[in-house]
């Protein structure tokens, strides 16, 4: 577990927005952050526990949302490079395991919002 590194962010304060490159995976480990459409509503909460920025596991990923601490936040923070090189240390596959399943749920979303 040496990739990861602790952030923490305060409330209100956004730790990634629409459109920045993905470079980093998010495991929520203290409060909570909400997602934040492009016109800065409010859509979706992430409660501690859970992840976010999975986007990071694509080449060129984009973020699709901007990410906002709704409480004061804890994270351990991985690297997508770092990310990447665990999961193949596992199995080669994993990784484009992931980026399959992760572009089938982005169609999905513009599906979802666009009908």
């Amino acid at each position: 577990m040496s990739d990861f590194k602790t952030e923490t962010f305060e409330a209100g304060q956004f730790i990634c927005k629409v459109g920045d490159q993905a470079k980093h995976l998010y495991f929520l480990q203290q409060g909570t952050v909400e997602l934040v459409s492009a016109s800065g509503d409010a859509f979706a909460v992430i409660p501690e526990g859970q992840s976010f920025g999975e986007a990071a596991f694509l080449n060129g990923g984009i973020r699709a949302a901007s990410i906002r601490a709704k409480t004061d936040v804890v994270c351990k923070v991985i690297g997508n490079d770092q990310a990447r090189d665990l999961l193949t240390s596992y199995s080669p596959y994993l990784v484009v395991i992931m980026e399959g399943l992760l572009l089938q749920q982005a169609m999905a979303n513009v599906i979802k919002f666009n009908t």
